[in-house]
């Protein structure tokens, strides 16, 4: 009698239980949007709602959740000074506060600090002087807001001439303080008040945000101005 040989079945390959579909947008974006809105804003209740609907798996989720995460670290924490600042509702006070802040940061040993003190003006001009040859005064509106800001230096010497680019500077710090070093340089640039040229007469005017920015240079007496557009 011929003995029956049994063939041994293949096996079987796993099945995994509940297979996450591929994420689409169109589809899950009820999901999506939320999950990053309250990552970027709110990241406890981000990192729950990602573990708990997600459509992404979890490697993918984890990332996300860290990649947001690590922004609102840096734009909450980090970079504190890219604030938004409404320049045009600055009183005089606040004026001078910004400014010193900024003078306090970026030359505190240029002696460019405003001494509230030592102000002068009549409540709609605020007048002081650095020096013999470099002075600032703030014009206020209706108002009661800084909408024009002069700085006039008659550099004799180099000193001189560096000390009336920093002041520039630093009123360019004040109206902007999301500009980091190198985009304050590039103004001062454009009104042509680097690379030696400070003995050149010339005028120049730029724009950054909401302020128009000009010089005029007549026989080395320079008339530096900010002024806030409306």
């Amino acid at each position: 009698m011929a003995r029956r040989i049994k063939k041994k079945s293949k096996p079987t390959p796993p099945v995994s239980e509940n297979p996450k579909p591929s994420v689409n947008f169109w589809r899950d974006y009820p999901r999506i949007i939320p999950m990053f809105i309250l990552l970027l804003f709110l990241p406890p209740i981000g990192w729950f709602f990602t573990y708990k609907y997600s459509p992404y798996d979890k490697k993918t989720s984890a990332v996300i959740a860290t990649v947001c995460t690590f922004f609102f670290v840096y734009a909450v924490f980090i970079s504190p000074e890219r604030t938004w600042v409404d320049v045009g509702k600055f009183t005089q006070t606040e004026f001078v506060s910004q400014y010193n802040r900024q003078a306090e940061k970026l030359a505190p040993r240029l002696g460019l600090n405003i001494d509230e003190e030592k102000i002068s003006g009549d409540g709609k001009i605020l007048q002081y002087k650095f020096t013999d040859n470099l002075e600032i005064s703030a014009q206020v509106n209706a108002n009661n807001f800084v909408d024009e800001v002069t700085i006039t230096a008659e550099p004799k010497n180099t000193d001189d001439s560096f000390q009336a680019i920093n002041s520039f500077g630093l009123v360019v710090a004040t109206f902007n303080p999301e500009l980091d070093q190198e985009d304050r340089g590039e103004i001062l640039r454009e009104l042509q008040m680097l690379e030696g040229k400070m003995s050149d007469n010339s005028n120049a005017t730029t724009v950054s945000g909401r302020i128009t920015y000009s010089v005029n240079n007549t026989s080395g007496k320079i008339i530096f101005t900010a002024r806030v557009m409306n």
